[in-house]
């Protein structure tokens, strides 16, 4: 297990076992950093959370109300001389995407690194980006490490880089590579003393007018190149007799090597370490060297097409293997079977296929557990949904007439069984925003937006003054939970935190849902199941923009801070059983605390159960 405490440390004699996000964590101590922010998005909130569990790191480290806002606040350190680090996911990217284009154009002082984490596959949700484009969009240089020790060196060393340039310099990791452990070996931690200082240049720190926009802009450029002359080591070649190439970087570096030391075989290989800008000289020497090559890399072809145009420029025929002629795929993410079946051809003696049955799609059907995805037991967003369908169903509706928008975090499960009760999901804060278009599309019904209270203070707000503003009927649903729980339970501005940092401000939507003159506000703990229903009956039918707070803790937080209510029991002799029951508490609760007894009947767990009652509400029989 690692040893959090061990990363604020000075060098051990042994090496320590971390995860590459913890590897990259202890990369920024060691690098002298002045201030990590970020925003939870997962698989990358574990770097954050790693320094958060250090005592006395002696230096600034938060969580920011979004990706956006944490990276500005870098920028400000950066540009006062001070190096800092901000960590968000791919879709964190995209929310900060603005002002980090305007600031790769000015550029940066102090050391700034900016940690993004794709998910091929969509581990943990929302869109199989690949930022490697947005680098590339953006003249933006960018690190890729294939195991937790170059997780360290990478960000250690990318400090420096960022000085030596001044420029942002990105890191790049996927899903696996960010959960890959290994013993990482530390180094001396730098100390700075800098002073703190800004100076006066509208040329290079505004916008000040085309010529000032075009210098920008040249120099990003030439800041690029030589990132790439700097970086050079970081793009090791190995020339060998074979004439068959592999490129490969990040966790498929680590696929293509397994495959080859198992195999004994010697192909030539460049793994890239950089992902941008590219090594084109070091590709053109492998192309000349190979007959045939292979492009290991997920998601799109972006080194692949770079083969494919310097390979105009050998003066023999190169086959490329790799995505856009085939075999390997432009979706999900790869494993050593996916990597051994892609090279098979090229070493048919010596590579194996990997026995794929015809039949293993239906096979991993049948060997699959049949569970709802759900909310944690307890949790009181399933009490605000099956209230909120209870209100639409006693209002004369059907469950097809209302439209439901539904937002990222939590709240988003209300989408599955047994609720079906959220109906979209683009972005954070997009839910009242798209609720407004419906409106103004003509939607005679009443139109419903949800969002947890992290959504909300994210990016809810806007939309929010925005619906107002135009007197938009619309009825908003705000899950206040107290905490940023999909990722892990992060505090954000309206988390009432019993720790040193207690004497933070406390905000509460309602506060900034009056001052944008909304009156129509309730909050309401869902749990209590008699109360919220007229209250959202009240919201469905009012002429007006409302709003309803559905107030509780997270479960699984309040239970950790000691909270907890014990847990219910069924009366055997009442129930009717969960097969003759139409309205069992299994079927419209969705519980995970509820089991079917040998008996056929309920059985609550009690190790499960946090004693919300809402399965006592739902049973008809008065059996809990």
């Amino acid at each position: 297990m690692s040893d959090y405490k061990n990363l604020g440390t000075h060098k051990l004699d042994t090496p320590l076992l971390l995860s590459a996000n913890q590897a990259l964590a202890r990369g920024a101590i060691e690098g002298g950093v002045a201030l990590v922010t970020g925003y939870p998005g997962t698989p990358s909130t574990y770097a954050i959370e790693a320094l958060l569990r250090v005592p006395d790191l002696g230096f600034r480290v938060e969580w920011s109300i979004n990706e956006k806002v944490a990276f500005e606040i870098a920028t400000g350190v950066s540009w006062a001389g001070l190096r800092s680090l901000v960590t968000m996911k791919m879709s964190g990217l995209n929310v900060a995407s603005d002002s980090l284009l305007s600031v790769q154009y000015s550029g940066t002082n102090g050391g700034m690194v900016i940690y993004i984490a794709d998910d091929p596959n969509t581990y943990y949700g929302m869109v199989e980006q690949d930022s490697r484009l947005f680098a590339r969009f953006a003249v933006a240089p960018m690190l890729t490490p294939s195991s937790p020790q170059e997780a360290l060196d990478f960000t250690r060393r990318a400090f420096d880089l960022s000085e030596e340039i001044g420029r942002p310099v990105m890191i790049l990791m996927t899903t696996p590579m960010a959960n890959t452990s290994e013993l990482v070996q530390l180094g001396e931690i730098k100390s700075f003393t800098r002073e703190p200082s800004f100076d006066f240049d509208i040329a290079r720190y505004a916008k000040a007018g085309p010529a000032a926009c075009v210098q920008q802009h040249k120099d990003t450029l030439a800041s690029l190149v030589e990132f790439g002359k700097l970086t050079d080591d970081l793009n090791p070649l190995t020339l060998t007799d074979s004439s068959v190439g592999i490129i490969a970087s990040g966790i498929t570096w680590n696929y293509i090597k397994e495959v080859v030391e198992s195999n004994n075989l010697k192909p030539c290989l460049l793994k890239l370490g950089v992902s941008n800008p590219l090594p084109k000289e070091k590709i053109k020497t492998l192309l000349a060297k190979v007959d045939t090559i292979v492009v290991l890399e997920e998601l799109e072809p972006i080194v692949e097409e770079v083969v494919l145009a310097l390979r105009s420029e050998i003066d023999h025929p190169i086959r490329v293997v790799g995505k856009i002629d085939g075999p390997l795929s432009r979706t999900g993410d790869y494993n050593v079977d996916v990597v051994s079946s892609a090279i098979h051809d090229l070493f048919p003696t010596q590579v194996a296929k990997p026995e794929i049955p015809e039949d293993l799609s239906q096979h991993i059907q049948d060997l699959q557990v049949k569970r709802l995805v759900t909310f944690c037991s307890g949790c009181p967003h399933r009490a605000t949904y099956y209230a909120l369908n209870e209100a639409i169903e006693k209002l004369g509706y059907k469950k097809e007439d209302v439209i439901i928008t539904g937002d990222i975090g939590c709240t988003i499960l209300g989408m599955n069984d047994p609720f079906n009760a959220c109906w979209t999901e683009i972005s954070m804060g997009s839910s009242i925003s798209l609720a407004q278009g419906f409106k103004y599309a003509g939607i005679k019904n009443p139109v419903v937006a949800t969002m947890g209270d992290g959504t909300f203070f994210h990016a809810g707000i806007p939309a929010l003054l925005n619906a107002t503003h135009n007197k938009t009927n619309l009825t908003i649903i705000i899950l206040d939970n107290h905490w940023t729980s999909m990722t892990g339970m992060q505090p954000h501005v309206g988390t009432e935190v019993h720790s040193t940092e207690k004497n933070k401000h406390l905000i509460k939507p309602e506060e900034i849902i009056r001052a944008a003159g909304i009156k129509n506000i309730q909050r309401v703990n869902p749990y209590q199941i008699k109360k919220i229903i007229p209250i959202l009956m009240e919201a469905l039918t009012s002429p007006e923009i409302s709003i309803v707070i559905a107030d509780a803790e997270c479960a699984i937080q309040k239970k950790r801070g000691g909270n907890g209510g014990g847990f219910l029991k069924v009366k055997p002799e009442q129930c009717v059983g969960l097969d003759t029951c139409e309205h069992s508490c299994l079927k419209v609760t969705g519980c995970p605390a509820i089991e079917r007894g040998e008996d056929g009947k309920a059985f609550i767990n009690p190790d499960a159960c946090n004693a919300c009652g809402l399965c006592h509400h739902a049973c008809f029989h008065g059996a809990i």
